[in-house]
C-alpha cells in the first residue's frame, strides 16, 4: 500500500503518495494472484471474453498482477458504463 508523505513547502502542507517498498506488496501480489488464477480457470462460454482481456492486462504488467487486475476492473468497469448510456 503506498505511503504518505508530508512536506511542508511554503508553510503549506502538501500530500505526496510514495510507492510502497516491493516487498510489502508481495502478500497483496500473492493474493491477487489467486484471484487471477481463479478467474482464468473457470470454464464458462459465456466469460471466455472477459477471461481473453484478464490475460491481456496480465501479459502487460508481468510481474505486477495487482496492476493487471487493477487495469483490467477498470476496463470492465468502462465497457458497462458505455453499454448502460
Amino acid at each position: 500500500m503506498p505511503h504518505l508523505m508530508l512536506s511542508a513547502e511554503n508553510h503549506t502542507r502538501h500530500a505526496a503518495w510514495s510507492p510502497a517498498p516491493v516487498e510489502d506488496l508481495e502478500p497483496l501480489r500473492q493474493q491477487v494472484s489467486a484471484i487471477i488464477d481463479a478467474i482464468l480457470l473457470d470454464t464458462k462460454p459465456d466469460e471466455a471474453g472477459v477471461r481473453e482481456q484478464l490475460r491481456w492486462h496480465v501479459a502487460n504488467h508481468p510481474g505486477r498482477p495487482e496492476k493487471a487486475l487493477l487495469d483490467h476492473l477498470l476496463s470492465v468497469s468502462t465497457t458497462l458504463q458505455d453499454d448502460s448510456a
